[in-house]
């Protein structure tokens, strides 16, 4: 599908001139084709209508479908097919099915409730009736079988019996007329018919449609053509669409306006004519519907022709200006350039050059034609007329057009594009600038331009001697050049120096510009910079639209030619043959109420709950493209920017009513704005009696707080008192354990003093032992030197005696008493080391003392007169003896026991 959208001219300042009521002739009108899927396949449509405020409604197979131009909705509720559809307003619907017929109502949340209206639902195996036509004349609805017309007046039906068979109804400037098989045409006239004109016999006229020209009658039959009545005859027209249509089975018909007719036929698509017949649009499978076969035609009050096909619905929007080339046939490919020269049109595109008459592109025909140029497949970059020459730049080179064949000018390849310069012809191409010279009437090369390298697609001449130049891959260079074409001054733009895609330059009343898909920027002389930056906004560009490296041509003063991928448009600048503008209406689609769990659909003037207070509202100008939307939230607030998101979202909203109004703005034209009106609840707990309840809970409070704070008087009297009490014991407690600290502290004291004249008790005796110990060794040896002596010497006997007498005099006994006195010291110890340990002997528990008062190796050995080796030996063993590892200390369990 095709989606193509009204296209904005700000690339060119003009000014519409022209007010005539003229639809171009050349190129099919805007379309956009909507597949059976896009409305979830609801089948056929066999009937269209639309609102005042432009929602379209269509009567399917499976039902009644909504389309606002963004999103289509549908409805089921009647019996049978859906055949017809009367749309009163967006809120008030009729439709007509297979043995049903009723009213569609829209209720508080928007949605439409189906009521039948048909009175003879409970015995339809005994009737069968179809209503294919609903129409309305003053306030009443008719709904138009086969056989019978049902009057709804006053929620009243009344039956209305046909002449014979009714094979259609048409309502032209509020008469309304009906065909009868037998009777030919009626019109009715408050409940009863009137004849116009009866049919030739065996005619087999059957007519698709009627309308008024020059004070006359004129149908339109199904495959007879068109005849007027003139003093009760039939005459036949005529005129082009007349003598077309006889061979196309007309099935559907549509006045456009005044001045336009629109014919739907089963095997050839649509035609649409003047009012005098003369073929203006022939649109079929070849120019972009997917189907040849339209069951409906309905024009809306935006000028959009709605169209009901046989797979699908399309639509063209008469009032666009545009008119689009597609190559569904495969016959000329992407246009990129085109020129018109003595009513001939040319094309260039990726296959080649084209040309065809001027008068060839009228929509008149089945397909567009165009004629190839000999020697000229392949890629056509630029048309352009120069001198009234037709230069063509081309991927294989640059040529002229001279009798419908191509010259060609020089030897290089690739040529984007040519400017003239003074007496020069430059011309871009893909590896730099090419000059040409005139001589002899005839272009020459000359030479290329120095310092310019790259493929050079665009070539702007900007006053006598400045050139700009445009290199895709790398950017854009401003250059001044001397009277032999050399740059002496060079100023390069990069890429990146502009944001976004496809930069190129424009020329704009002497005014450097450069154009991306995102920004414009504008030349500054001054500081030899882009400077400022604005932003554009391409959405009224058609999706198909190419690059804008492809530049856009004026044909002529009236129409611009627009390249597009398969194909290319044209764009009238003058000619309104449709007043655009029209009434805009904005309508409120939808509001919801939501919160971060869930959400809710809301209404108008609706109060919501407090707790949902988040509210999304959606609005839109129904089947209208490129429209902008503004709003602001009750009347003391601003106008929010210009948007083209069709909806707002209203945040975290306090209790209270609210009004939002919304405005929409079509081509600079800003419509009536609209309002709705909703409510936010007051929570319950800002309510009045919620308040008064807390006037209550406040004064109970209060009262309860006195009794609080009495009893915590009383429980913190109390507790003062047990504290204190406590505060007594403890300060006793205290007291008590200072004492027995101070009586441990001065036992410790003892104790260690006790200790310590044990210790000092127990190095005084072995000093003491030791003394009497050397004493006694001494002595021992004084008798061994004596008695030497007395051997050799001749001293007497007795004088040696007295000697020995003297000495054992000295010597001191071997009486224990060193022992006696230790086991005295550390009786209690010892006593427990036996009962433990018997195998220990005396020297054990001297060591075993000595150690327990922490003596040293070296004070042992002093003290038991051994070596301190002696006493690492005695103390491994005494480590055996008393089962002790190597990880226990002997000391600390010497102290334990």
């Amino acid at each position: 599908m095709k989606r193509l959208f009204t296209y904005s001219l700000f690339l060119f300042l003009l000014v519409f001139t022209a007010q005539a009521q003229q639809i171009p002739e050349k190129g099919v009108p805007q379309l956009e084709n909507y597949t059976p899927v896009q409305y979830n396949n609801q089948g056929k449509v066999w009937d269209i209508d639309s609102a005042p405020n432009g929602v379209v409604y269509m009567a399917a197979d499976r039902g009644l479908l909504e389309f606002d131009g963004q999103n289509w909705k549908n409805f089921s509720g009647s019996d049978g097919f859906t055949r017809s559809v009367h749309v009163v307003n967006d809120s008030l619907i009729y439709t007509g099915s297979d043995l049903d017929f009723g009213v569609w109502e829209r209720n508080r949340y928007l949605e439409f409730e189906y009521r039948s209206l048909y009175p003879f639902r409970e015995d339809l195996l005994d009737i069968s009736e179809e209503f294919w036509d609903i129409q309305q004349v003053g306030d009443d609805i008719l709904f138009i079988s086969d056989f019978n017309i049902y009057l709804f007046r006053n929620d009243n039906l009344t039956k209305i019996s046909a002449p014979n068979r009714f094979d259609g109804s048409f309502k032209v400037n509020g008469n309304l007329y009906l065909s009868d098989e037998e009777s030919g045409l009626l019109l009715f006239d408050d409940l009863s018919f009137e004849p116009v004109i009866e049919f030739p016999e065996n005619s087999e006229i059957e007519i698709a449609g009627v309308y008024h020209h020059n004070n006359e009658i004129v149908l339109v039959t199904y495959n007879s053509g068109l005849f007027r009545i003139n003093s009760g005859e039939l005459i036949p027209i005529d005129s082009p669409v007349s003598q077309t249509i006889k061979n196309s089975n007309v099935f559907s018909f549509e006045q456009i306006d005044e001045n336009y007719l629109a014919f739907g036929t089963v095997q050839n698509g649509l035609y649409i004519s003047d009012i005098d017949g003369n073929i203006i649009h022939y649109i079929n499978r070849n120019k972009g519907l997917t189907n040849n076969t339209i069951l409906s035609l309905h024009n809306s009050q935006n000028n959009q022709l709605w169209l009901g096909l046989d797979f699908g619905v399309s639509s063209l929007d008469l009032k666009n200006q545009m008119t689009f080339f597609y190559d569904y046939r495969g016959d000329f490919g992407t246009g990129y350039t085109a020129q018109l020269k003595n009513d001939v049109f040319y094309l260039g595109t990726n296959k080649g050059l084209y040309r065809s008459s001027w008068q060839e592109l009228n929509n008149d025909v089945e397909y567009f034609r165009f004629d190839i140029i000999p020697e000229s497949k392949g890629q056509v970059w630029m048309l352009k007329e120069i001198d009234d020459e037709l230069f063509v730049g081309h991927d294989r080179g640059l040529f002229i057009l001279n009798d419908n064949k191509l010259e060609r000018v020089g030897n290089q390849e690739g040529f984007w594009t040519v400017e003239t310069y003074k007496d020069y012809l430059l011309g871009g191409t893909y590896n730099g600038i090419a000059i040409f010279q005139k001589e002899d009437d005839k272009w020459s090369f000359l030479k290329t331009m120095d310092l310019i390298r790259g493929s050079a697609n665009q070539i702007i001449v900007d006053n006598d001697n400045t050139l700009w130049v445009n290199i895709p891959t790398f950017g854009i260079i401003r250059t001044v050049l001397d009277d032999d074409l050399i740059p002496i001054e060079r100023d390069i733009f990069l890429n990146d120096t502009f944001e976004g895609s496809d930069p190129f330059i424009v020329n704009q009343r002497d005014s450097i510009r450069v154009r991306t898909d995102e920004f414009e920027y504008a030349y500054s002389a001054a500081d030899s910079s882009f400077s400022s930056r604005t932003n554009l906004d391409y959405r009224s560009v058609p999706e198909d639209m190419m690059p804008w490296i492809y530049r856009s041509t004026m044909l002529n003063q009236n129409i611009q030619f627009l390249p597009l991928y398969n194909g290319f448009a044209f764009n009238y600048m003058e000619e309104n043959y449709f007043d655009s503008s029209g009434t805009a209406k904005l309508i409120f689609r939808k509001i919801e109420a939501y919160n971060n769990e869930d959400k809710v659909q809301a209404f108008a003037e609706e109060t919501i709950p407090h707790n949902f207070n988040n509210v999304r509202v959606e609005f839109l100008v129904p089947n209208r493209q490129n429209v902008l939307y503004q709003h602001r939230l009750n009347s003391d607030d601003n106008w929010s920017s210009w948007t083209y998101e069709s909806g707002v979202d209203l945040i975290n909203l306090s209790n209270g009513d609210y009004d939002l109004t919304v405005r929409a703005k079509v081509d600079e034209t800003v419509y009536e704005q609209s309002t709705i009106t909703f409510q936010i609840a007051t929570p319950w707990y800002l309510s009045w009696y919620a308040y008064l309840a807390y006037i209550l809970l406040i004064f109970a409070f209060v009262y309860l707080l006195y009794l609080w704070q009495k009893h915590i008087f009383k429980k913190q009297e109390k507790q003062f008192l047990i504290s204190k009490q406590h505060s007594l014991r403890d300060q006793a407690e205290k007291h008590r354990q200072k004492i027995l600290r101070i009586e441990q502290e001065r036992l410790q004291e003892d104790f260690n003093q006790l200790k310590k004249e044990l210790k000092d008790k127990t190095i005084e005796l072995a000093n003491k032992a030791k003394e009497s110990e050397d004493k006694n060794r001494l002595i021992d040896k004084l008798k061994k030197k004596f008695k030497k002596i007395e051997e050799s010497s001749d001293l007497p006997k007795s004088r040696w005696k007295e000697i020995h007498s003297l000495l054992n005099s000295y010597s001191t006994e071997e009486d224990n008493t060193f022992e006696i006195q230790m086991d005295q010291l550390h009786q209690e110890f010892f006593q427990r080391l036996k009962s433990e340990y018997s195998q220990l002997s005396s020297n054990d528990l001297r060591l075993c003392a000595y150690l327990k008062l922490g003596f040293n190796s070296k004070e042992i050995a002093d003290f038991m007169n051994i070596q301190p080796s002696s006493v690492y030996i005695n103390r491994s063993r005494l480590r055996k003896k008393l089962d002790l590892n190597t990880e226990q200390d002997l000391h600390e369990f010497l102290n334990t026991v």
